[in-house]
């Protein structure tokens, strides 16, 4: 039980760190073109070891607002030799403030 307890937790944390590095990918790459953000999180992906096939993609713009589409099948091992695959997506948008300077503090 702890094994897949385990490998359950890894491939959720997995997961969790691939949405919200590519939510801070759209967030501030609003001068970014979406083909470079979809290369970017395709890189993250394989980083993390998590299977994203770079055509199971999809970034858009409409303006100042970015959306980010993933979707894949993470094989979890939940006992040992033996493992279930899981399909995983997730969307993120976001609107990107370009220009905007943070105020000074005192």
């Amino acid at each position: 039980m702890l094994n897949a307890i385990g490998h359950a937790g890894m491939a959720a944390w997995r997961h969790f760190q691939l949405r919200d590095q590519a939510e801070q990918l759209i967030r501030f790459g609003g001068a970014t073109p979406t083909a470079q953000i979809a290369d970017q999180i395709a890189q993250i992906a394989e980083e993390l070891e998590v299977p994203v096939a770079p055509e199971d993609i999809v970034v858009t713009r409409q303006g100042p607002r970015t959306i980010a589409e993933a979707y894949y099948t993470l094989p979890v091992e939940l006992f040992p030799r033996f493992f279930y695959p899981v399909d995983l997506s997730f969307t993120v948008d976001a609107f990107s403030v370009t220009g905007a300077v943070p105020s000074a503090r005192p």
